[in-house]
C-alpha cells in the first residue's frame, strides 16, 4: 500500500507507456478511420487513470499524523507499543491510506475516531509483514452497536451471536463489526479474542479468490504440513477444555482465521503449547510476533485535563489532544 520513490517511479513509466502506446494506436488506426483519433486524445486520461491511486496515496501520506491520532494508538493497540520509531511510522502510513480509501460507516451507532482507528489497525497488523499487500474487494467496513444475527438484525429474537462478518453475494466488498466486541479486543491485549483482527484474517485468506483457510503465497514447505495440521484437527476436535477456542473447529477458515488472533494476541503461549503451529503460522504472515509482542503493553495512565498532553506538545491536555479528540481534528 505504501508509495515508495521506486514504486512511484514504475508506476510513472506505467502510466506513459499506456498512455503512449493508447496516442500511437489512435495515430495508426486514424489513417484508416476518422473517429479513431478519439485515442489520441484519451491518452492523457489514461495517463491519469493509471496514475490517480499511487498520487492520491502520496498525497495521503505527506498529510500529518494527528496527535491525538497518536495518543489514542498507544492507549489502546498493544501491537503498536511493541514497534520500533520505524516500525510504528511505518504503522502509521498504513493506517492513514486504510482510513482514506475505506468507508466505515455507523448503523445506528456512533462512530467515533477510535472505533475508526481501531478498524485500520485491525488492518494493518494481519499484513505488516507484507511490503506491498493489497485488500481487494473491501470499499466499506459497518459498524453495528451490538452483535447479531439472522438478517443482520441486533434484537434478541435474532438470536444475536455474530461479532463479525465478511460480506458475501450482495455485501461482497462489505465488513461488518460489532462496535462493542471490536473494542474489547484491544482493551485486553492477550486474551487471544479479537474480531477486527479476525475477520481481517478472513480477507487475507480470500486474497487468492476462496476462504478456504489457506492464504495465498504460502511457502511449499508449509502448505502440505498446514493442510494436514488442520485436516487432523478438524477431524478429531478436543474434547473438554482447550486453550484454543472452540469456533475454531468450525471448519477450515474459522481455525485459521481463530489462530490468527491468537498469533497477534498470545503468541508466547501459542509458541509454548504448540510450537509447529506457531512456525507454521510465522511462516504465513512473515512475523515473528512472540519476539517482539511477549510483554508489550498499552499506555493506560490517566491523563488529567491539566496534565501535560501526552503527545508532547508542551501544551495542557485540556488545550492539546482532549480538545482535538472533541472537534474531529
Amino acid at each position: 500500500m505504501l508509495i515508495t520513490p521506486e514504486k512511484n517511479r514504475r508506476n510513472k513509466f506505467r502510466a506513459v507507456f499506456l498512455a503512449g502506446l493508447t496516442a500511437v494506436v489512435g495515430g495508426v488506426c486514424g489513417f484508416f478511420h476518422y473517429a479513431a483519433f478519439g485515442l489520441v486524445l484519451l491518452a492523457p486520461v489514461v495517463y491519469w487513470a493509471a496514475r490517480r491511486r499511487c498520487l492520491r496515496r502520496m498525497a495521503v501520506m505527506k498529510k500529518p499524523f494527528p496527535t491525538h491520532w497518536e495518543t489514542m494508538l498507544k492507549t489502546n493497540v498493544a501491537y503498536y507499543n511493541a514497534l520500533d520509531d520505524e516500525g510504528k511510522e511505518r504503522f502509521r502510513q498504513l493506517v492513514k491510506i486504510v482510513l482514506d480509501e475505506v468507508r466505515i460507516t455507523g448503523i445506528r451507532t456512533e462512530v467515533d475516531d477510535l472505533c475508526r482507528l481501531l478498524v485500520a489497525a485491525s488492518a494493518v497488523i494481519p499484513i505488516f509483514g507484507f511490503p506491498d499487500w493489497e485488500y481487494a474487494r473491501l470499499g466499506e467496513v459497518l459498524i453495528y452497536p451490538s452483535a447479531f444475527g439472522d438478517g443482520y438484525r441486533t434484537d434478541e429474537a435474532a438470536d444475536p451471536s455474530v461479532l463479525g462478518m465478511v460480506g458475501v453475494g450482495h455485501l461482497s466488498g462489505v465488513m461488518i463489526l460489532s462496535k462493542p466486541d471490536l473494542l474489547a479486543g484491544f482493551a485486553n491485549p492477550s486474551d487471544k479474542r479479537n474480531v477486527g483482527i479476525h475477520e481481517f484474517a478472513h480477507l487475507v485468506d480470500r486474497a487468492d479468490g476462496a476462504i478456504d483457510g489457506l492464504p495465498p503465497g504460502v511457502s511449499a514447505e508449509v502448505v502440505r504440513p498446514w493442510i494436514e495440521w488442520v485436516g487432523q484437527e478438524l477431524a478429531e476436535p478436543p474434547e473438554g477444555g482447550s486453550h484454543i477456542n472452540k469456533y475454531a473447529y468450525t471448519n477450515e477458515a474459522e481455525y485459521f482465521a481463530v489462530l490468527t488472533e491468537y498469533l497477534f494476541e498470545a503468541p508466547e503461549v501459542l509458541q509454548r503449547k504448540n510450537p509447529k503451529m506457531y512456525e507454521m503460522l510465522q511462516s504465513m504472515f512473515r512475523q515473528d510476533t512472540k519476539s517482539f509482542l511477549s510483554g508489550a503493553v498499552l499506555s493506560r495512565r490517566r491523563v488529567g485535563r491539566n496534565s501535560p498532553c501526552p503527545c508532547g506538545s508542551g501544551k495542557k491536555y485540556k488545550k492539546c489532544c482532549r480538545r482535538k479528540a472533541r472537534q474531529g481534528v
